[in-house]
């Protein structure tokens, strides 16, 4: 019995191999002992991907291959990209800068449970900001799997988009020795349904940024807004793990100086609509997505400066939400 579903982009056509054959979007299938048939309903989707920042990369090139999607029966669905694979720098797609990976692609209809990417890791470089570069691998299996039930309608049409977070996925550890150092990557990406996503961006007081607090370090990398939800009583670190019970935050941006303005700004793009709370960190170089640094970091070097009030994110909209003490 076939159990599996390909969905294959070649050369701008669409060719999708399912139990009993057909096409995507007027074929049939046979129903045993009846003579006769059955439509093979499906909707089409479009994939884009952006990017959260990370302080310690110059470029991160991925070499994308594939996308599967994972239906709720257990069949997967995959659409290989025309050319092989997709080369992209992510570094280039940040502050709401995205790239589709397909566009308007057939699927079958019905409720999906995840989406997962395919790399080429061995295409795939990292190169630091001090001109070191490292191939990546992968923290287990899944750690490109996105974990989140949508829904294709036949005949209807879905924009996603997927944010990668940079700096909680790409996690360093230190080998020792002749092992030298290892990159991987973990889970970090989440996906927004990009009609029922907006924006919100602000500004940080200059007070609260590390060249004038004292307790925090002047060298670049300190200055991260941090994303929660509305109902959230406080901010929380990057951990991998939740050990406190608090849930850690939803996005991470690196807080910059616009020249222009002379203000301290960030920005958070492609969030779906509801209520959020922004807290702001001049010590976030602290911040390891892999240990727990807050509240109880044995060195007491990563704290929050300020935590703000619930602001609400809308579809289609760009919210503002100014941070002071």
């Amino acid at each position: 019995m076939c159990m599996r579903i390909e969905v294959l982009i070649i050369l701008g056509s669409v060719l999708l191999t399912a139990c009993g054959g057909g096409s995507s979007g007027g074929g049939s299938t046979d129903l045993p002992g009846t003579g006769t048939s059955t439509p093979i309903l499906s909707g089409t989707v479009t994939v884009g991907i952006t990017d959260g920042p990370m302080e310690e990369a110059q470029t991160l090139v991925l070499n994308l291959t594939h996308i599967d999607f994972g239906r709720d029966d257990g069949d997967v669905s995959r659409i290989v990209f025309a050319d092989g694979s997709k080369r992209l720098d992510m570094m280039r797609l940040q502050n709401g800068v995205s790239e589709n990976l397909i566009d308007h692609a057939s699927l079958p209809a019905g409720l999906y449970r995840w989406m997962e990417l395919g790399i080429d890791l061995e295409q795939s470089d990292l190169e630091l900001q001090s001109g070191g570069h490292h191939q990546m691998q992968l923290a287990d299996p899944e750690a490109m799997r996105i974990q989140e039930m949508f829904e294709i309608n036949a005949g209807e049409h879905g924009d996603f988009i997927i944010d990668f977070d940079l700096r909680r996925s790409i996690q360093h550890h230190d080998m020792g020795g002749m092992m030298g150092e290892r990159y991987e990557l973990h889970a970090g990406m989440r996906l927004t349904r990009a009609d029922q996503a907006g924006s919100l961006s602000g500004t940080i007081h200059m007070s609260l940024v590390d060249a004038y607090q004292s307790d925090c370090d002047e060298n670049a990398g300190g200055n991260w807004a941090y994303l929660y939800p509305g109902e959230a009583l406080e901010p929380d670190d990057l951990a991998e793990t939740e050990t406190d019970g608090i849930p850690g935050p939803i996005a991470t941006d690196r807080v910059e100086l616009d020249a222009k303005t002379g203000e301290y700004q960030y920005h958070f793009s492609y969030m779906p609509a509801g209520m959020y709370r922004v807290a702001f960190s001049c010590s976030s170089e602290w911040d390891e997505a892999g240990d727990t640094d807050y509240p109880n970091d044995p060195e007491g070097r990563f704290h929050f400066q300020v935590f703000g009030d619930p602001v609400e994110i809308k579809a289609g909209q760009m919210s503002e939400y100014h941070l002071s003490h």
